[in-house]
This record gives C-alpha cells, structure tokens and sequence, in this order.
C-alpha cells in the first residue's frame, strides 16, 4: 500500500490495521537500508488511520500461524443496498488468491483474533521497532 493512498485526504484514506512478526524486523540486510524502513515504518504508525503492531519472536507461533501471510479486506458501506462482503487476499508464487465464503473468513478472523491477542499493543510495537532499528541496524 503506497504511503500517498494513506496520506491522501479525500476520499479518506483506508485504515490500515498489521500485525508484523519480529523477525522481519531483524531480515538480514544493509544495515543503512534497515534502519531507514523501520524509520519509514516508526512515521507511518503515527497516522491515525494506521496500526501496526509486532508480533514478539518470544510468544512463539499462534493459533492459525498456518496461514501464512494474508490480508482481510473489508469494504466501507457507502450507498449499496447490498454491502460488499469482506474478502481474504492471499499471494503465492503463482498467482494470488480471493476467499470470500464465510467459512473460509471465519477461519482467517479466528487466524487475525489469535494473532492479535499476541501481538504487542501500538505503542509497545513503536518502541520495539525503534529499538530493534538502533540495536541491531544502526539507526
């Protein structure tokens, strides 16, 4: 998601709910480059609209920790009789998924509730962040 759709004023810009696990706060990588994404990452939590939240390495692996990396999509309601269902997004290396039956988004509420309950609050994941941005990348 660009940064420019999350600071855009009208129409408002989404809200953008992440839970990150702590290793990729770690990845490997130029120790310059890190430190500027966790930076980028520290600003962008400052937007009312957005959450991010770590989840710490020490919790271990939650319920639901299967299904990998996804993104539920919920709609606004805006002038439909019918209102547009919430959608799970899933990539792959070969294409990308769309979920839209209600088991299947039953099963990644239940995953997205048990990763959340784990997860650090918004102001605990902001100061990991930053201190994982100093410890281990330098900046």
């Amino acid at each position: 998601m660009g940064v420019k759709l999350l600071r855009r004023r009208l129409p408002p810009p989404p809200r953008l709910d992440v839970v990150l696990s702590e290793a990729v706060l770690r990845v490997a990588g130029g120790p310059a480059t890190m430190a500027a994404q966790l930076r980028h990452l520290r600003e962008v939590t400052a937007l009312p609209h957005v959450s991010v939240r770590v989840l710490p390495l020490a919790v271990g692996l939650p319920d639901g920790a299967e299904a990998g990396s996804f993104t539920l999509l919920e709609f606004p309601f805006v002038s439909r009789a019918v209102p547009e269902v919430p959608v799970v997004y899933q990539e792959s290396v070969t294409g990308a998924l769309y979920l839209d039956r209600p088991a299947e988004l039953a099963a990644f509420e239940r995953a997205w509730a048990s990763i959340g309950a784990l997860a650090l609050d918004p102001d605990q994941s902001r100061r990991l962040i930053g201190k994982i941005a100093e410890q281990v990348h330098g900046g």
